[in-house]
């Protein structure tokens, strides 16, 4: 997994500064009550330091606080859709894409019956009301059975995410770099929270 950039509002230093604050306020609470009896001695004190307090706020934060705590998009799971290419005169192919994502790293994986691509880098971002969205760069490999037009190539996608009866869609365009050089539409809609393999997240979508 690598990072990735957002403009969302509970990224950044303010969220670090906050825990800190919490950390130390938690801290010297819990001094003064580990001093009282029953637990006078019982408890080591030096356990309860802010710096302790605080790396634990941090890593249940990356991983599952986020989740409710922000209003990050959360894109956890298997996506299953189609991409639209210029290839081939404008064919269309079913793709499934999956994500891991904590507060501060995510990898995107996107599969076709022909390739794999993985990002290197990826940004969610904000910039006007209702308009959120992935953009991402990713590196292309052909699978092992691939057609030997299909070369390793670049490529970078843009992606809007969308709301539709409570579930989220991604849909936008993509173009390829040097090697390659097409362009696209893909369109997902996420069929589980859960990582699946090609094949079974097209079973599921069926």
């Amino acid at each position: 997994m690598h990072g990735y950039a957002s403009d969302n509002f509970f990224r950044g230093p303010k969220v670090y500064f906050a825990f800190g604050a919490l950390a130390i306020a938690a801290a010297s609470g819990l001094h003064v009550l580990v001093a009282l009896p029953p637990l006078a001695g019982r408890v080591d004190a030096a356990a309860l330091s802010a710096g302790a307090i605080y790396a634990g706020l941090i890593l249940l934060y990356e991983y599952w606080g986020w989740r409710w705590l922000s209003t990050l998009k959360n894109l956890n799971g298997t996506w299953v859709g189609s991409i639209t290419t210029t290839h081939n005169g404008g064919t269309s192919v079913p793709c499934v894409m999956r994500v891991r994502q904590t507060w501060t790293r995510m990898a995107i994986e996107l599969e076709t019956e022909q390739s794999r691509s993985r990002t290197t880098m990826s940004a969610l971002y904000e910039d006007q009301p209702g308009d959120v969205g992935l953009k991402y760069e990713y590196v292309s490999e052909p699978r092992n059975l691939a057609v030997q037009t299909m070369q390793t190539h670049r490529g970078v996608c843009t992606l809007a995410i969308t709301s539709a009866l409570e579930e989220l869609r991604l849909s936008g365009d993509y173009f390829t770099g040097r090697g390659r050089e097409t362009r696209g539409e893909i369109t997902l809609h996420r069929v589980t929270r859960e990582l699946l393999g090609f094949d079974a997240a097209l079973k599921k979508e069926k």
